[in-house]
């Protein structure tokens, strides 16, 4: 009885993480920095290939740092506007 009960917490807790970690965060983040949730998603599996775990962790400022970059250029404003959370 008690090892159903451990593998049952144990289900649980890699759902809930999954779920958070892989959609309200990426959704949270996005609405708050103005990065589309899609992108902070794809940015957290490039920049972790990257850089491993440190490149998850950093992911989010690493992107906003290269949106920034693109939006200084005109020819890279495209990209800038793509990697926003633009609704317009």
């Amino acid at each position: 009885h008690s090892m159903m009960t451990a593998i049952w917490i144990a289900m649980w807790y890699m759902i809930v993480n999954t779920v958070i970690g892989n959609i309200l965060e990426p959704r949270i983040m996005g609405r708050g920095l103005g990065l589309s949730a899609l992108i902070i998603f794809i940015s957290m599996i490039f920049w972790g290939w990257m850089f491993g775990p440190a490149g998850m962790i950093l992911s989010v400022p690493l992107t906003m740092g290269v949106q920034f970059l693109f939006d200084q250029y005109e020819e890279t404003k495209w990209l800038a506007f793509i990697l926003g959370d633009y609704k317009g």
